[in-house]
């Protein structure tokens, strides 16, 4: 028989041999398990479970913790749209589009004179779909900084800060990594809510992942935004990844009501000790997201936006539009959709058409705007702003378009994964929420952007904060009536 050994812990260490009953006593036992809980329960000489490192004092200390969080990540903003990224992005441009794009277009010229044919090129091809490639530095430089967060342990302290909120909003602290996977690609982040528990918190963090702003709508931020926002487009970014993490939250508190996914159990979660993060496995993981997100982008990007241009380019009755004139056959689409978003600013077939075309892929927004324009990237910040564009933004249209693009439904292999995952009857609950969140938020933006400039930015200020506390007010007011019924100790149990 073998021997299980119990270990004291003081000095002196006992064994029991279980098989032996004249050795065991039961009441050593009980002694020694009730001494060792006590010892563990001692915070004078046990250490708590996290904050030992100096870091953890800082970033996980409740008054610091969500000031480091923000001041972290507009930093990566900074760095991803602006300094480094915009340097790297123009180069690119630079390289590929006009360099490259004038090469192979004058070649095709010398000995090619069908229009269409090198309409396609020039337009179709390195107008459109190389685009890609010029905002490929930003998405890399997102990939790489999410990466070295999650090496040097930081994503971990994430979760764990945000678990208590999210807890208030019917989640549970495993929907947090689902969440920040979706800045990345909605597509893949939306399978990890399979680690759910229960079912319904399970489809509630499905849908609600579509609402964080993924990589593929980084395109749309910076181009438009950089068009009509300049250096302060940082803020709008910012702004915009609010607005998503907010409609989540909304969403989700909408969604209690009907999926009754309130989790109490205890979010268990072993932090990972600080380190310095690895060239290596930094680089192999940026380079895998990478690969990933062109081997899945860019073939629908390119075929899309090849398609996009026969569609703009022609009329329903096969005619070169450039060459014999009249209506293509996606302006006439496009058209037939526009009065709808008259109240948010942009009715022009030319922005509708773009959002239809972003149903496929986010990326190819941009492309079908510059196609319709009939200007590479590098020109198509000149020509939104020009009223003679066949699609022209104001500064209110601009912020109430790229409002509109951040939460309408997401890309067809997101929505084809919410089915996969859901099912069809929550996929088309999420798809309307979607529409009507982002026709609600892009109208908001719209009129709150023209109050400021008829009213200016501080009085607007002013107006917007004493609405929120007239609704603070209103909200404790209800809370004090419903607080009547319930009883006082747990808030609660009901008499």
């Amino acid at each position: 028989k073998n021997n299980y050994f119990l270990k004291k812990t003081n000095k002196n260490n006992l064994f029991f041999n279980f098989f032996d009953k004249k050795q065991f006593n039961e009441e050593i036992l009980i002694k020694e398990k009730i001494l060792f809980i006590d010892k563990l329960l001692d915070e004078k000489q046990q250490p708590k479970t996290y904050g030992n490192n100096i870091l953890d004092k800082i970033l996980l200390n409740k008054f610091l913790a969500l000031p480091c969080f923000f001041l972290i990540m507009l930093t990566i903003f900074y760095l991803t749209f602006f300094s480094l990224g915009a340097f790297l992005s123009d180069l690119f441009s630079s390289l590929v589009q006009v360099k490259l794009g004038g090469v192979c277009v004058n070649f095709l010229k010398s000995f090619c004179e069908i229009d269409w044919v090198i309409g396609l090129v020039e337009n179709g091809i390195f107008g459109g779909a190389l685009g890609l490639v010029a905002f490929l530095p930003q998405v890399a430089l997102l990939f790489l900084f999410l990466s070295i967060m999650e090496d040097t342990g930081y994503f971990a302290r994430v979760a764990f800060i945000f678990e208590d909120i999210f807890r208030h909003f019917g989640l549970s602290g495993k929907s947090v990594y689902t969440l920040l996977m979706g800045f990345g690609c909605s597509a893949s982040a939306v399978l990890t809510a399979r680690a759910q528990d229960k079912k319904n918190l399970r489809i509630k963090t499905a849908i609600i992942t579509p609402y964080m702003s993924c990589s593929a709508k980084l395109p749309i931020y910076s181009v438009l935004g950089g068009a009509f926002f300049g250096a302060g487009n940082i803020w709008v970014i910012v702004l915009l990844y609010l607005i998503g993490v907010f409609a989540a939250l909304f969403v989700s508190l909408l969604l209690e009501k009907f999926l009754k996914t309130t989790n109490n159990a205890q979010f268990l979660m072993e932090f990972p000790p600080y380190r310095i993060p690895t060239i290596k496995k930094v680089l192999i993981t940026t380079f895998q997201n990478m690969k990933m997100f062109i081997v899945k982008v860019f073939t629908i990007f390119v075929s899309m936006s090849i398609i996009i241009w026969c569609l703009s380019s022609f009329s329903f009755s096969l005619e070169y539009i450039p060459k014999a004139g009249g209506q293509s056959m996606l302006e006439g689409i496009g058209k037939l959709f526009a009065p709808v978003f008259m109240p948010l600013g942009f009715d022009s077939w030319g922005a509708v058409g773009a959002l239809i075309s972003g149903l496929v892929a986010k990326e190819v927004v941009v492309s079908s705007i510059a196609i319709f324009n009939n200007v590479g990237t590098s020109g198509l910040k000149e020509s939104l702003s020009n009223p003679n564009s066949p699609v022209y933004y104001t500064g209110a249209s601009a912020l109430s378009y790229l409002g509109f693009c951040l939460l309408y439904p997401p890309c067809i292999a997101t929505i084809s994964v919410l089915k996969k995952e859901i099912g069809l009857k929550w996929t088309l609950v999420a798809l309307g929420i979607q529409l009507l969140m982002a026709y609600v938020v892009a109208f908001l933006l719209y009129n709150t952007y023209l109050l400021a400039e008829n009213m200016g930015l501080l009085n607007m200020t002013l107006i917007l904060f004493g609405v929120f506390i007239v609704a603070i007010a209103f909200i404790h007011l209800f809370s004090s009536i419903k607080q009547k019924k319930v009883c006082k100790y747990c808030g609660k149990c009901k008499f």
